[in-house]
């Protein structure tokens, strides 16, 4: 089947979908509200997210809140997969399992805090039929040896084994990052089994998400935590856009200025020319570059696979904004700081 097949219905469904996603007057009319549970009230009565929180129980439960957003995601992502047969619905399926993996570190941190593992249903994103993990028999470890010995069968098992015996505190960052690379690493595979111009597109969407998750890897390893050269490269990810190997290495071993001078001189000056603090906003400018990037997406149209990736995406920071904004008025910040911390930009006022 050739492209224009593929993606014709897929790329309807999903503009009926994206049409459903907050406009910049809900963003305003939620940074407005002055308390949590009248903000979490207004997405009941007024969005597409009421039936997801129908349900909840306590409105001022920013963590429900957040968990149950995050499936209303999965579901979504759900109905797009069906228009996908044969290695597309493969790399779709392989898409998901960020969300397992979002589970699985889930419960290994609730075991590094040697909390029951029992209640920890309640706060998973992907349902069983999606997922390769077995809940009842996880929830069942009593350490984090015994949890992954009940990883056995999985793809997972193999990449955190090599920890079982260690300190849990020390080790759990790199169980996380081994975690996130074999993700990165699958979805790789898995698209070069697309067709030619596809397999181009993903890995440009694919690689610029990786150059920037080094970018912003090495730069605070070597600013915040003293981190030696061997080791940043060691959690470094393969397969960027516009970074080869050797230019990540160079990254790793040179110094803070090296690395600015290094980012100013590609597509990502962004992250280093501001007069804002670069440290601050630096998780929230990578965000932002690539959610306007799959806003572009839509602009241009065309029939191939980056409008069924840029919809996931523009509705995951669509909810990370509505948990920022809920946060920021837990912590009583004011509509423009509340602004400076929203993957997508609104120029309204608090007046």
């Amino acid at each position: 089947m050739g492209s224009k097949g593929r993606f014709a219905a897929v790329n309807t469904k999903i503009r009926v979908l994206k049409s459903k996603l907050l406009t910049e007057k809900d963003y305003i009319n939620l940074m407005k509200i002055d308390k949590v549970q009248d903000q979490v009230s207004y997405l009941k009565e007024n969005t597409v997210y009421k039936e997801i929180l129908e349900d909840i129980a306590d409105l001022e439960d920013i963590q429900d809140v957040e968990t149950k957003l995050k499936r209303y995601l999965i579901h979504e992502y759900e109905k797009i997969i069906p228009y996908f047969t044969g290695e597309y619905k493969r790399l779709f399926r392989n898409i998901l399992l960020r969300f397992e993996i979002e589970d699985l570190k889930l419960y290994l941190r609730v075991l590094g805090r040697k909390e029951n593992l029992s209640k920890i249903k309640k706060v998973t994103l992907l349902e069983e039929y999606y997922s390769s993990l077995d809940p009842r028999k996880l929830s069942k470890s009593k350490n984090l040896e015994e949890f992954i010995a009940n990883l056995k069968g999985t793809i997972y098992y193999d990449v955190l084994k090599p920890y079982e015996k260690e300190e849990h505190r020390k080790i759990l960052f790199y169980m996380e990052m081994n975690l996130d690379r074999l993700y990165f690493n699958l979805l790789n595979t898995q698209s070069l089994k697309l067709n030619k111009k596809d397999y181009l597109l993903f890995r440009e969407i694919l690689g610029e998400n990786i150059d920037l998750l080094n970018i912003e890897w090495i730069y605070r390893g070597i600013k915040f935590y003293n981190l030696s050269p061997e080791e940043l490269i060691n959690y470094t990810l393969a397969n960027g856009y516009e970074f080869s190997y050797e230019r990540i290495k160079e990254m790793c071993y040179s110094k803070e200025d090296r690395i600015r001078e290094i980012v100013l001189s590609t597509r990502y000056s962004f992250l280093f020319d501001t007069e804002k603090d670069v440290d601050l906003y630096m998780e929230r400018r990578i965000e932002r570059y690539l959610y306007y990037q799959f806003l572009n997406a839509f602009k241009k149209g065309k029939l191939d696979i980056t409008l069924s990736i840029a919809y996931i995406h523009l509705l995951e920071y669509e909810i990370r904004d509505i948990i920022s904004i809920l946060e920021a008025k837990r912590y009583d910040l004011s509509f423009g700081e509340t602004k400076e911390y929203l993957v997508r930009k609104v120029e309204g006022s608090d007046g």
